[in-house]
C-alpha cells in the first residue's frame, strides 16, 4: 500500500471507495436485473431523451466515457432485459434510435433510491459542512481529470429535471 507522511496515499482511497460503491450498487441493484453501469446508461439514455437530444453511439460514449464495445455491450444487455428498444431511424438507415421501454422507465426511480441510499451511507457520519466540503473535493478532483465535468450540469443524473 503506497503511504504518504505515514498514512495511506489519497489514491488508495480512491481506488478503494470506487471499488466499494460499484460492489454496494451492483449488489443492490441485482434485485433489478441490471448492473450499476447499465443503470448509469439507462439513467443518461432517459435523461437525454427527456432533453430532446439525439443519440447516437458517439454520443453514449462521449456521455459514458466508453468505447464502442462497451457501450454496444451495455445496450445489448438493457435491451435484453427489456430496458430500452433500439432501432434504426426512418430517415437514415444507419442512424441507431433508442426508447425506453415502460419497464426501464418504472425502474429507473428505483435505482434512483439505490443510489440515494449509497450516497447517504457514504456521507453518515458528516456534518452538513463537511458534507459540503466533501462535495467540492470530489468536484474538483473530477474536474482535475476530465475538464467536461467543469459543468454544472451532469448528464448522468437519472433523475429527471421535473422531478
Amino acid at each position: 500500500m503506497p503511504m504518504r507522511d505515514g498514512h495511506p496515499s489519497p489514491d488508495f482511497y480512491i481506488r478503494n471507495l470506487a471499488t466499494a460503491i460499484r460492489l454496494i450498487n451492483d449488489q443492490k441493484l441485482l434485485e433489478f436485473g441490471i448492473t450499476n453501469q447499465q443503470a448509469r446508461l439507462l439513467g443518461a439514455i432517459r435523461r437525454s431523451l427527456f432533453d430532446g437530444v439525439n443519440i447516437s453511439r458517439k454520443y453514449l460514449e462521449d456521455l459514458m466515457g466508453l468505447r464502442g464495445p462497451s457501450v454496444t455491450s451495455l445496450l445489448n444487455g438493457l435491451e435484453k432485459n427489456g430496458f430500452i428498444i433500439r432501432y434504426t431511424a426512418k430517415d437514415d438507415g444507419r442512424a441507431m434510435q433508442i426508447s425506453v421501454t415502460e419497464k426501464g422507465d418504472k425502474i429507473v426511480d428505483e435505482i434512483n433510491q439505490v443510489f440515494t441510499e449509497t450516497e447517504q451511507q457514504l456521507l453518515s457520519g458528516m456534518a452538513e459542512d463537511e458534507k459540503e466540503t466533501f462535495t467540492a473535493l470530489l468536484h474538483r478532483a473530477l474536474v482535475n481529470v476530465s475538464p467536461d465535468y467543469s459543468k454544472t450540469d451532469f448528464p448522468n443524473d437519472i433523475r429527471r429535471q421535473d422531478d
